[in-house]
């Protein structure tokens, strides 16, 4: 199981000259004073490996990273609806299609073989969505959503 967490707070550390994280008298790392993209370049790594070995399971070609994919379930937002979204097979544009205007944070998890499926928390979402699952996208929703 590979879980990701990605959040538009800053996870930044201070670190020493060495590169080593500091630590505050009880022992945890004590935040940086400022952030940078640096620290969603792991987490985003670690999604763009999760959605090629998700395609691979699913015998498409993993560096094709235009491929609609289907992100929907319930639970979103304040009013707890349904929905969905279409992205390509990147990392970056479903992070970008699953963002939203404030703080939030992404939980993904990737089983391995064919499930990959992320909950968002935010301000209007505390205890998070519902499990948002990944397919590929039917013609019929990618024409829904390009008509929108």
């Amino acid at each position: 199981m590979l879980e990701i967490t990605l959040s538009d707070s800053c996870t930044c550390t201070k670190t020493d000259d060495d590169g080593n994280e500091m630590l505050d008298e009880q022992g945890n790392t004590i935040p940086a004073e400022w952030c940078s993209d640096y620290c969603w370049e792991d987490p985003i790594e670690s999604l763009d490996y999760a959605i090629a070995q998700w395609m691979e399971a699913y015998e498409l070609d993993p560096t094709d990273d235009t491929i609609p994919l289907y992100i929907g379930g319930d639970g979103i937002g304040w009013q707890s609806r349904s929905g969905f979204t279409i992205a390509n097979s990147n990392a970056k544009d479903v992070v970008d299609r699953l963002s939203i205007n404030g703080d939030f944070t992404l939980y993904f998890k990737y089983d391995g073989g064919r499930n990959l499926s992320v909950r968002r928390s935010s301000h209007d979402e505390p205890t998070g969505t519902g499990e948002l699952v990944f397919r590929l996208a039917t013609d019929e929703e990618i024409e829904f959503w390009e008509a929108r």
